[in-house]
């Protein structure tokens, strides 16, 4: 109880500390600096309607390759902890209402997330969650099955191609134009068409290849080390 009464005064004379030194703002009436230019110039630029994944893959493409590193090294991380340190559980048997999911809902599951790939400069998504919702596909099946994950290293070969093929696509637009992954390497065409936005639809494709190879490769890590091969 007595704990209990201290950490209450401790967060409210901290929440006290960090009100009282925040200064008064009002929210922009409208965009301003860089957002407004983005906001003008970003379809005439890159041809995407969508001008969240131009921002991201196009105008900030050094940031996105910041992050293809982050995920590429918290999954080689989790991997390796999950190899030097194996949990040592038997996989559990799935229910029956996941069994059968397992067998129905992939295929519909790997479609959506190809759609959201390839529309991601036509609509919300892009590689990032289009990927995660491959992956989730992958998930579905290994926990509607109780063997083992082999040693099959299309996983980690699909990861490895949608990788160099990033980076080259971003070396590409620095031999043209002097930007790394400039988007202009291809016509834009016209906004609104599947085919548009210059290389926007090549870099979402390898952005989610690489995103749904690298999460299965863990979810089958995790698979592996709690059970026997």
């Amino acid at each position: 109880m007595i704990r209990t009464i201290v950490g209450l005064i401790i967060v409210l004379a901290l929440s006290v500390v960090v009100i009282s030194s925040v200064p008064d703002y009002s929210l922009p009436s409208g965009l301003q600096g860089v957002g407004q230019d983005y906001t003008e110039r970003g379809v005439n630029d890159t041809g995407s309607v969508n001008l969240v994944t131009a921002v991201v893959v196009a105008y900030r493409g050094l940031d996105t390759l910041g992050e293809v590193v982050v995920l590429f090294s918290a999954s080689t991380a989790v991997v390796l902890v999950l190899t030097l340190v194996p949990m040592g559980a038997n996989p559990t048997p799935s229910s029956s209402i996941v069994a059968f999911t397992s067998g129905v809902l992939p295929g519909s599951i790997v479609l959506f997330g190809i759609y959201i790939i390839t529309h991601g400069h036509l609509s919300p998504g892009g590689g990032f969650p289009g990927g995660a919702v491959v992956a989730s596909a992958f998930l579905l099946v290994m926990l509607g099955s109780n063997k083992i994950p082999g040693k099959s290293k299309l996983l980690a070969s699909i990861e490895s191609l949608a990788g160099v093929t990033f980076g080259l696509l971003g070396f590409w637009g620095m031999m043209m134009f002097g930007q790394f992954l400039n988007n202009m390497v291809l016509p834009a065409g016209s906004p609104g068409k599947l085919f548009s936005a210059g290389i926007i639809p090549l870099i979402s494709l390898v952005i989610g290849a690489k995103v749904a190879s690298e999460l299965s490769g863990v979810f089958s890590s995790y698979r592996k080390a709690g059970g026997d091969e």
